[in-house]
């Protein structure tokens, strides 16, 4: 009897380990090592229209990633437990789940020492029900190779916002709100303005999440100078980068403010002013087809089909509309999730289909590739990306590109 029980109960420790197993994050393929620090800013000139409270401003947490050779231990992956709480709310899973995922090891120290030198700096806004560090594999390689990152959780439209007095801002209690105030529902009209407890939103949530990304490189401008990153950083060469939510924010945010030199959006729509009008700076679009959309909402839910139109639509507006280089990368293989860190969190993700066919470490390499290539360009002047600087036949990837006269903004 006693040898069924351990049986038992080693064949149960086991499929444990099998579908939770503590996620193995892809190792940065870059030469520097990687540090990082939260901080917690507030917007006095704007109101927070997620809140009920006319007397709140709009409060960011702010994390930074950057290149450091200090090698104490790493950072957890996830460093409140209410965003691990958020997220098995969003997943519909038992909380108990997912301690190993909130432990999991990343290869940031946390408050390490920046290493030397002046390094461009990438903002990079999160999807809706993300957090920020919800892409670890894309912010980890890039600062391995010289970049410094910033994430963010903007209150309203991550998973869970805790600011710095520890009051937990929840997300919006539903994508149908939601949606309210997005682009789609107001891509007819480009001087709509929509009311949110009190706060005018001209055009919507969008224009006012980019707003965010300005404040944050307004707060960076300011770092006094006993801060130990205020000579880390070339705000003279700076970028953005997003997918879902992020990937709406971030052509936005280049739009309305051109100290951003390049951007890169990923699986998303744009907003009409976006969409019609374009960039100046260089941009990179990577998505994939309708077909392989309409695939993953089969198997597992999804954008329904007026939401699949709009980001296809409004992605190939931008494209050929844009002032600057434009690239357009499609990764049949990959599913929304895809860009996130969810495929490793549990082979759970792929059985279910939440995650496309591509192995998740090839859709990380992928992604990594492209972006570094057309970042190492725009921002560093290195050799202009042609297939994302990879070699060979590359089956699951496509890119197309369109060649402006346009330098992009000083």
């Amino acid at each position: 009897m006693t040898v069924l029980v351990l049986l038992a109960g080693g064949i149960v420790f086991g499929a444990w380990l099998v579908i939770f197993p503590t996620p193995r994050f892809p190792l940065p393929t870059g030469p520097h090592g990687i540090g990082t620090r939260v901080s917690y800013w507030t917007d006095t000139s704007r109101p927070e229209p997620f809140s009920t409270d006319r007397d709140d401003h709009r409060q960011l947490v702010v994390q930074i990633w950057y290149p450091s050779s200090d090698d104490s231990p790493k950072a957890p992956y996830i460093d409140h437990p209410e965003i691990a709480a958020a997220l098995v709310s969003r997943f519909h899973i038992p909380a108990f789940l997912l301690g190993n995922l909130r432990n999991a090891p990343t290869h940031a120290v946390e408050n390490a020492r920046p290493e030397a030198g002046a390094f461009p700096v990438l903002i990079n806004p999160t999807g809706f029900s993300g957090f920020r560090a919800a892409s670890l594999f894309w912010i980890e390689d890039l600062v391995s190779h010289g970049y410094v990152v910033v994430t963010l959780d903007q209150p309203g439209t991550a998973a869970a916002t805790i600011l710095a007095d520890g009051k937990v801002v929840p997300m919006m209690p539903d994508k149908a709100t939601f949606d309210t105030y997005m682009p789609l529902a107001l891509s007819h009209s480009l001087d709509q303005t929509i009311d949110m407890h009190g706060v005018a939103l001209p055009g919507g949530i969008i224009p006012f999440l980019a707003d965010d990304l300005s404040f944050i490189l307004d707060q960076l401008q300011l770092l006094d100078d006993d801060d130990p990153l205020k000579g880390t950083l070339d705000l003279d060469l700076t970028g953005v980068f997003g997918m879902s939510l992020g990937g709406y924010v971030a052509p936005e945010a280049c739009h309305r403010d051109k100290r951003f030199k390049a951007c890169l959006a990923v699986d998303a729509g744009k907003s009409a002013v976006v969409a019609n009008e374009g960039l100046d700076q260089p941009l990179m679009i990577i998505s994939r087809d309708a077909e392989v959309m309409r695939q993953e909402r089969s198997k597992a839910g999804g954008w329904p089909e007026p939401e699949i139109e709009h980001a296809i639509g409004s992605q190939r507006a931008l494209f050929e509309r844009n002032r600057g280089d434009a690239y357009y990368v499609t990764m049949n293989g990959m599913y929304h999730v895809n860009w996130t860190d969810a495929p490793i969190w549990s082979p759970l993700v792929r059985w279910v289909g939440l995650a496309g066919p591509i192995d998740p470490y090839r859709g990380f390499a992928l992604t990594n590739a492209c972006t570094l290539t057309f970042f190492d360009h725009y921002l560093k002047g290195q050799t202009a990306p042609t297939i994302c600087g990879l070699a060979g036949d590359q089956p699951d990837l496509r890119v197309e590109a369109r060649m402006s006269a346009n330098p992009g903004p000083d």
